[in-house]
């Protein structure tokens, strides 16, 4: 595990552009100490995800602010540096070359508790009409954990890089909590207690900002507001409405030529639609809609587009109810496109090849086999064809005697990951359901036919089980991988 990097500056520092930041080397520093000292707890449970992303120990939830920029994925999160349950919500922050392995950098933004900000809530990254990386953030004050506690949502607040790697962050404001850069109840709009989430776009020249909300009814219920930015330096905004009839945690605008993707987390998994956005009327139009995951432990999301123009999607897993020293954790990163159908298609980064080690692969499978090879950090790649047969699939983390294990069932009308089903159809000439598995200690992630279905769940085996057999009443190619840690 490589240690964080710390580098100790005034509280007001002068970033590269030369304007006056706000940045509290001392919360950062304490924030390091609070994550530091639960690593070797975090280390010795067993069920600690090996190669999925998560920080070196604590509390991990929504993933904020991605961004790809100078040949590395910055990924930011929401963080609880003192627990390993949701409070004194930072900013953490990791970055990687290949979305494989990463580098857990100082933590970002800090809540200034002196002033009376509690928490840092979620947001997201845009570059402002020069080029330059910008993060927002929702200050929050006095929110209790269970939600008994009134909260006070004090606005939007700008936060900009002190240097050209991106490694440490200042505010635009040394008071968030009563000068925030946006503040309620702005250019018309009366915001309740619950408005948040920024996020960003741009078309036709023009930046927007949408934000989440829970509404209370008395100002457009769950109608996110949106805003637009009326100078470069994306510091002045007007309020242009209400983007679209439904809103909820983390919002995102995902470019696809003339299309939207909006997506929002409302009873996980997160929703998404298909539409157009008229910027005349800063209004989003939906076609059709769905949800990108299977699982309601798939929850909130956000992307970074790579140089190749690739979505890459990040997401946060919850709960792990048996972690030790950690909690949550993110999903595998996705590359996110549309299938010719308009419906979302999500496929692991191909970079996770990497990470493969040995090798056991079967062809023609026809009947049951336990394969040569066990483990619980495993990727499996497999092909069922000749599905009107009978029953075919995989059986992970499977006891010595079989009598235990996690179905993996496959059959004409779609695929059951012990219990959870995704609806998919025979596909290609050989009329196949393809799947890939991704079994990392305690988190499965499940793609069926390259991303068009998918699922990702926690699950608790016993952890002496680690074999694996496949069964197929037709014909099945299976390839099963060992998978190195990603630290």
């Amino acid at each position: 595990m490589k240690r964080w990097r710390l580098v100790l500056t005034a509280l007001l520092a002068a970033p590269v552009s030369g304007e006056p930041l706000h940045h509290d080397a001392e919360a950062i520093r304490k924030a390091r100490e609070g994550v530091e000292q639960e690593i070797p707890v975090a280390r010795a449970d067993p069920t600690r995800p090996a190669y999925h992303f998560l920080p070196a120990a604590r509390w991990v939830n929504d993933p904020n602010g991605c961004f790809f920029a100078a040949g590395w994925f910055h990924v930011f999160y929401q963080l609880n540096p003192y627990g390993n349950d949701w409070g004194h919500i930072h900013w953490g922050h990791a970055r990687s070359r290949d979305n494989v392995t990463w580098e857990h950098l100082p933590v970002a933004i800090w809540p200034d508790t002196a002033k009376g900000e509690h928490h840092c809530g979620s947001g997201s990254a845009v570059q402002d009409g020069e080029g330059n990386w910008q993060m927002w953030y929702t200050s929050i004050s006095g929110r209790g954990k269970d939600f008994s506690v009134p909260a006070r949502f004090n606005g939007q607040v700008l936060v900009k890089p002190l240097d050209k790697d991106f490694i440490q962050w200042g505010k635009a404001t040394d008071d968030p909590v009563n000068r925030p850069t946006l503040t309620g109840n702005s250019n018309g709009y009366g915001w309740n207690h619950w408005l948040r989430d920024s996020t960003f776009f741009k078309t036709g020249g023009r930046t927007f900002m949408a934000l989440g909300i829970t509404g209370s009814g008395e100002v457009g219920g769950n109608s996110p507001p949106i805003y637009e930015a009326q100078d470069k330096a994306l510091t002045k905004w007007t309020y242009r409405g209400r983007m679209f009839n439904q809103g909820w945690d983390c919002p995102q605008m995902i470019p696809f030529g003339e299309q939207w993707l909006y997506v929002m987390t409302w009873d996980t998994p997160p929703q998404w639609f298909l539409g157009a956005f008229d910027p005349a009327t800063a209004r989003f139009t939906s076609e059709r809609g769905g949800r990108l995951d299977q699982s309601k432990e798939y929850m909130t999301i956000s992307f970074a587009t790579d140089d190749q123009g690739r979505h890459i999607v990040y997401c946060w897993i919850h709960p792990t109810k048996q972690a030790r020293g950690w909690n949550n954790c993110f999903a595998l990163p996705r590359v996110l496109t549309l299938g010719t159908d308009g419906q979302p298609v999500q496929a692991p980064v191909p970079e996770l090849a990497k990470l493969r080690g040995e090798h056991v692969g079967v062809k023609n499978l026809a009947g049951a086999k336990v394969l040569d090879i066990k483990g619980d950090t495993l990727e499996i790649a497999a092909v069922f064809e000749k599905l009107e047969q009978g029953n075919s699939g995989l059986k992970v983390r499977r006891s010595d005697d079989g009598s235990r294990a996690l179905d993996i069932r496959v059959t004409p009308g779609g695929v059951d990951v012990f219990g959870t089903h995704l609806p998919a159809r025979p596909e290609g000439a050989n009329q196949a359901i393809r799947i890939h598995v991704f079994l990392d200690k305690s988190v499965i992630e499940v793609f069926v036919n390259g991303g068009r279905q998918t699922v990702s769940r926690v699950m608790y085996p016993p952890l002496e089980d680690l074999g694996v057999e496949a069964f197929s009443a037709g014909s099945a190619t299976v390839d099963v991988w060992r998978m190195r840690s990603i630290w």
